[in-house]
């Protein structure tokens, strides 16, 4: 069932609820002023709150507002109870946040029905909250290597641009293409490409520092931002990823094959005025690797 929070100053009134929110199979925790449930919720984790509204130092209305303040409590619901129903009450308590209220003294089956309310409304907005972050996953995640896609890149890699800027800090980019991709597809088909790209990426994962940014910008082309890394830092990183890639064994329906990587690495100079800048001089160093053999980095600034 769900996990209910109850805060009175009256022992009695805390056991009656308690009783029979149990019964109804609810894990129960309690709470006899203000500070004391600012201090237990948190880590109760409730479902819901039953918040007296009368009670000696502070106030119902004052615990509500200091709980809405709390990131890990102001989505949590909030019902309301107190003897006292005036419009004024009320509307402080609504407008303070509170889910509901409810007059005591109260008829249980109705304080339920409102427990139950209150509950499908936390679990409604954790499913929206669950469903927009797999929308923005998908929105920003390359769907078949995990990698960030190119418009997160740019993103992302755009802010770190800026810090390097404002910062005088250093900022390297790779651009990383795979070794003659289309004879990987032409002659073992598009599944073993799916586990070359597969393989780069996860390579490239184990290569790269946690701040570092991958990306597949399309088809066989791959980008990492390495906020902080000088180019000499990139070029490490990117004769791993070159290394290692070249000694992977992929294999697809009975099949195996191997291949390998070319490299572009350069480093922000302080002129460049925006990150475009940055990642097409890599993309020309790149094709430069291409020309010289493929299967190999090459740097310039």
């Amino acid at each position: 069932m769900a996990k209910i929070f109850i805060v009175d100053d009256v022992e009695d009134n805390i056991k009656l609820l308690w009783y029979n929110l149990e019964d109804d199979g609810h894990e129960v925790a309690s709470a006899m002023s203000g500070q004391e449930c600012l201090d237990k919720a948190p880590g109760f984790e409730p479902d819901v709150i039953l918040l007296d509204m009368m009670m000696p130092g502070m106030s119902g209305i004052e615990t509500l507002t200091a709980l809405k303040a709390l990131p890990a409590m102001d989505n949590i619901p909030v019902i309301m109870v107190s003897a006292n129903d005036s419009d004024d009450s009320i509307i402080d308590a609504l407008d303070q946040g509170a889910h509901d209220f409810i007059s005591k003294p109260f008829i249980y089956p109705v304080l339920e029905a409102r427990v139950r309310s209150a509950v499908r409304l936390k679990q409604s907005q954790e499913e929206l909250e669950a469903a927009n972050g797999r929308l923005a996953m998908l929105a920003s995640t390359d769907s078949l290597t995990q990698c960030v896609n190119r418009r997160q890149f740019f993103e992302l890699s755009g802010s770190e641009f800026a810090k390097a800027k404002r910062h005088a800090h250093p900022l390297s980019v790779i651009m990383l293409d795979a070794d003659k991709f289309k004879a990987i597809n032409d002659t073992y088909g598009h599944a073993m490409g799916d586990e070359a790209l597969l393989r780069i990426a996860d390579v490239a994962r184990g290569c790269i520092r946690e701040s570092d940014i991958l990306a597949r910008l399309g088809g066989e082309e791959f980008a990492i931002c390495c906020p902080g890394s000088t180019v000499d830092g990139a070029i490490r990183i990117a004769e791993r990823i070159r290394e290692a890639i070249a000694k992977e064994v992929i294999e697809c329906n009975g099949q195996t094959a191997q291949f390998t990587v070319s490299m572009g690495v350069t480093e922000y100079t302080g002129a460049e005025q925006a990150f475009d800048q940055l990642l097409n001089r890599a993309d020309r160093l790149l094709y430069r690797a291409k020309e010289e053999g493929r299967n190999r980095v090459i740097s310039g600034v």
